[in-house]
């Protein structure tokens, strides 16, 4: 399911307004319609919402449902890593935590 992010003023109540590009690209990319869910991030909290209207340059949705937070990403990362050269390894634990903390 396509994910958009808005902020905090798009959203009122139960109900959340999409404004700017995204409008163009659930419209005429992705074709969705009214009744068509989406998932959309406000102020780092995720919720499924449901088109109600479809506008020119706004979409309004509808809240159904409000996720859980997950912290943690559900992306699992394996580095298969080589015998570097000189001070090569101490760049690899750096970039290696790096992405730990992603």
């Amino acid at each position: 399911m396509p994910k958009f992010f808005v902020n905090e003023e798009q959203k009122r109540e139960d109900k959340i307004e999409i404004l700017g590009k995204d409008v163009n690209h659930i419209k005429n990319v992705l074709r969705k319609k009214v009744n068509d869910k989406i998932d959309i991030c406000c102020n780092k909290q995720d919720y499924i919402c449901k088109i109600e209207k479809i506008e020119e340059n706004r979409i309004i949705c509808k809240i159904d449902e409000k996720l859980e937070q997950n912290t943690e990403s559900n992306i699992k990362v394996t580095i298969f890593q080589g015998l570097p050269k000189a001070d090569k390894m101490e760049l690899i634990i750096q970039k290696s935590v790096e992405l730990r903390s992603i």
